[in-house]
């Protein structure tokens, strides 16, 4: 049985000029049923910051595409990992620069030392130095298969050895899908290179 509500109510008395506080005694009307409380919503764990691995070029725009979808990551920066004194080997840094300024995020870089003996520790430092210096939670990339004699994915394994998470939305997939999805996503793809002979 419902417990009666109490109501406090204020009535003057006769006698005197004070007011009287009293408390009466009321029950639920039968056609009013009581409410129910109101279930408390789970609540959803903040997006993790994220940063994508970036070149400039198609995979790693898609890659972004997918991340900037996934609601549980939170897409602030774009990383270039490139190797002091060499000749960058991706598009120009003027060119991802103003990529970086028309999406709106900032552009990182993680210089790997070209005389270093350890190439995979090299890098897990410049993540860790990432994961530090800026809160990044995950590193998205565009890979979509294993290069060379690898057995597992290099930024997998990177990232692993900084205790951060690697995001992979193309990993595997069919090339042709992937193109497929480039251009129903409306993206303008031009060739910057291209390798000899299959365009000759």
């Amino acid at each position: 049985q419902p417990m009666p509500s109490t109501r406090l109510s204020q009535k003057s008395e006769p006698w005197g000029r004070h007011t009287m506080t009293t408390f009466s005694e009321s029950k639920p009307k039968p056609s009013q049923p009581l409410s129910q409380p109101t279930p408390t919503q789970p609540q959803r764990p903040n997006p993790s910051i994220t940063a994508i691995s970036w070149t400039g070029g198609k995979d790693c725009n898609l890659s972004l595409l997918h991340a900037h979808r996934d609601p549980s990551l939170d897409v602030r920066y774009l990383v270039v990992f490139r190797v002091n004194e060499k000749s960058f080997l991706a598009h120009p840094i003027p060119f991802m620069e103003a990529q970086a300024k028309s999406l709106g995020l900032e552009l990182l870089f993680v210089d790997i030392p070209q005389d270093t003996n350890d190439y995979m520790q090299a890098y897990i430092d410049g993540i860790v130095n990432l994961k530090v210096g800026y809160g990044i939670e995950v590193i998205t990339t565009g890979d979509m298969d294993l290069v060379g004699t690898m057995e597992r994915n290099w930024m997998e394994r990177c990232c692993e050895g900084a205790s951060i998470r690697v995001h992979l939305p193309l990993w595997k997939k069919n090339r042709e899908d992937v193109l497929e999805e480039l251009l129903d996503e409306g993206f303008r793809i031009m060739f910057s290179c291209v390798k000899s002979p299959f365009f000759d």
